[in-house]
């Protein structure tokens, strides 16, 4: 009874139902602001115009199909062409190059030029970036942007770009994707288990939901692989809709797979797995019970042997008939022989 009742509150598909809800909440909120942010900037003219090169190749130019090559023992060279296009003064502080996967920043080099602009003024500046400690924070395909910030570190110009990073496996991005591969395969292998000992909840519903987190754990591992093997950018519209997919399918395949099992049922399996124990244990008590008094009926039936071989002698010497070598005195054996007349 026990037994049924603590499987039947294994804990819950509510709360993790929960859980998954508020993940898909958090994606929607990460690639929220990068979708609002261009309006924002559509509707405040910059008042600097700029048009920058890395390595050479024009960042407007540069596409999924052929990014820009970044290699730590290289090196980059940057050149900017500014126009201050307003009727101020203004002071670009410093150049930044980073890289983003999933809002997460995998790199990011600062260099202060502290540049002053007047009014309607253009100048040309060339920028030498030492990439030496990118091999140790990412590697593959990485969405990129350049950005121009102020003196109060406010963006005034920022444009984004896919490069091609040649790190290495052991840095961060590596080892961040290493991590999500052990967590999503401890995911699958409990979801496995649940299957082959037929734990999973017979509402499908509720199955689809526990089938859930090992989507989503695939569709980030799919998402670091393309990427590492440089066959996709994960810029936030691609990885959203990788992860998306790949909770959607898993979802669908709980949903449809007839391998639930009800609450009832399950009780009822333990109440009959108890009672087939107890008779068991009864069997095997009746069985040790029956040799016991198999025995204790030897043992009696051996002792009245023995007492009945022990009331036979007596009777055999109490008759006179000896059965030993000692036959005993001849004249209590045997009857008196009459004597002869003669």
């Amino acid at each position: 009874m026990d037994v049924g009742q603590r499987r039947r509150h294994e804990p819950g598909t509510p709360s993790l139902g929960r859980a998954l809800l508020a993940v898909l909440a958090a994606l929607l909120l990460v690639s929220g602001p990068a979708a609002a942010a261009a309006p924002e900037g559509e509707e405040d003219a910059p008042s600097v115009e700029w048009q920058a090169a890395i390595n050479g190749r024009p960042v407007t130019e540069i596409d999924s199909n052929d990014p820009v090559r970044l290699d730590p023992q290289e090196g980059a060279t940057l050149t900017l062409d500014l126009t201050n296009t307003s009727q101020q003064e203004v002071t670009v502080r410093s150049v930044r190059l980073d890289g983003k996967v999933m809002g997460l920043t995998m790199y990011n080099f600062t260099t202060r030029i502290d540049l002053v602009m007047p009014p309607n003024s253009q100048t040309t500046r060339t920028i030498d970036i030492d990439l030496i400690d990118l091999s140790g924070q990412a590697t593959g395909l990485i969405p990129s942007r350049l950005l121009l910030l102020d003196d109060e570190r406010n963006v005034l110009q920022e444009q984004s770009f896919p490069a091609d990073v040649r790190g290495s496996a052991n840095s961060v991005y590596g080892v961040f994707g290493m991590a999500v591969l052990g967590i999503t395969l401890v995911l699958l292998g409990t979801l496995l288990l649940a299957i082959r000992r037929t734990q999973l909840p017979e509402n499908r519903w509720r199955r689809a939901m526990r089938f859930v987190p090992a989507g989503l754990g695939l569709g980030f591992v799919l998402t670091f692989t393309l990427s590492a093997t440089r066959q996709l950018a994960p810029s936030a519209g691609s990885w959203t809709t990788v992860v998306l997919l790949c909770a959607a399918g898993a979802m669908a395949i709980g949903y449809f797979l007839p391998i639930g099992v009800a609450d009832d049922q399950d009780a009822s399996d333990d109440h009959g797995d108890t009672d087939d124990d107890t008779d068991d244990d009864g069997e095997d008590g009746g069985q040790d019970g029956g040799e016991e008094d198999d025995t204790a009926t030897l043992e009696s039936v051996g002792a009245e042997h023995a007492s009945d071989g022990a009331t036979s002698a007596g009777v055999r010497a109490d008759g006179h008939w000896w059965t030993s070598g000692d036959q005993g005195p001849a004249a209590a054996d045997q009857p008196a022989t009459p004597e002869d007349d003669w």
